[in-house]
């Protein structure tokens, strides 16, 4: 069992409140039924990524490229979850928070795209 530090945990705790906020706005660029899909683990990225195929032209490439950043940083987040159980995992806390920053970069710029297109999901 891994002991981990107050400070390790307050930073796990903020990469997974921001890991869950990408995948908020995630579902609510998939569809009008948002709170469903939100509630499926996993569901939202796999509903955005469908969504932004039939996006317009002129917006498409940039919801893609953010869809595919966001599912990168989500991916690892949940790796570096997974490898503080490893013999010699890592379980500082600024390792957390550099995710945290990364995921939360990518909540932003979706957030700023959907504003700039706002027929858009």
């Amino acid at each position: 069992m891994v002991k981990l530090g107050e400070q390790t945990l307050a930073a796990v705790g903020r990469m997974t409140v921001a890991a869950t906020e990408l995948e908020h706005v995630l579902a609510g660029i998939a569809a009008a039924d948002a709170d469903a899909i939100f509630a499926r683990a996993g569901a939202p990225l796999r509903a955005a990524r469908e969504a932004v195929r039939s996006l317009p032209a002129a917006c498409r490439d940039e919801y893609v490229h953010l869809v595919e950043g966001a599912a990168t940083q989500l991916a690892l987040s949940q790796a570096a979850l997974r490898a503080m159980w490893r013999p010699g995992g890592r379980t500082d806390p600024a390792m957390f928070d550099e995710i945290t920053a990364r995921l939360l970069r990518c909540r932003d710029a979706l957030h700023e795209l959907r504003g700039a297109h706002p027929t858009v999901a």
